[in-house]
């Protein structure tokens, strides 16, 4: 069994977003009670190293703990995924993501997972993009908290980078109560 692991460039984003979105009081406090370890390689996470999965749990914790209200800590993570996403797009994805459709981002994402993640998988299913809806399931990250809801950030910031306009991303089985099912579902639709 491969160890869950992240690349580094997500934890330098995850930290990023910690350092700069909330008042100093909340900041102080989050990087606080964040683990030693995550405290002490925060600053020095090398973009494309791999580190455990467990300094992204908890980096994400750390986020939702800040408003640590369903609403709140929802937009909070989904916009922590929106950067990370916007670092992982370098100037030639940028460029191809321009001319590609929803149906072939949908069928790329499962590689992006791979690219930077080890451990869980992405599934699209395009059969009814036509009719601008996408399903999608992130699944075998029990124990991934919050990844759910960051993975939207990722494909809300993604559709946004294809020129689609309302955009709509539910979302079941993850929940502040449950933040780390063994799979989550989505429903992609836009205008």
């Amino acid at each position: 069994m491969t160890t869950p692991m992240v690349r580094g460039y997500s934890l330098r984003q995850t930290a990023r977003y910690l350092e700069t979105s909330f008042d100093g009081e909340t900041r102080k406090k989050l990087l606080d009670g964040l683990p030693a370890t995550v405290r002490t390689e925060m600053a020095s996470f090398a973009p494309a190293d791999w580190y455990p999965r467990e300094y992204s749990v908890a980096l994400f914790r750390a986020i939702a703990q800040a408003k640590n209200d369903e609403q709140g800590s929802y937009k909070d993570l989904v916009a922590c995924g929106e950067l990370i996403a916007s670092e992982a797009t370098n100037t030639f994805l940028r460029l191809l993501m321009r001319i590609m459709s929803p149906t072939l981002f949908a069928k790329k994402v499962p590689e992006f997972w791979k690219r930077d993640q080890r451990g869980g998988y992405f599934e699209a299913d395009v059969s009814r993009a036509e009719q601008a809806e996408i399903r999608m399931k992130l699944a075998d990250v029990d124990g991934y908290d919050h990844i759910g809801i960051v993975s939207i950030g990722w494909i809300q910031f993604g559709m946004a980078a294809l020129g689609k306009k309302g955009v709509s991303i539910q979302q079941r089985g993850w929940s502040l109560s449950q933040p780390a099912p063994r799979e989550i579902e989505y429903e992609i639709t836009w205008s």
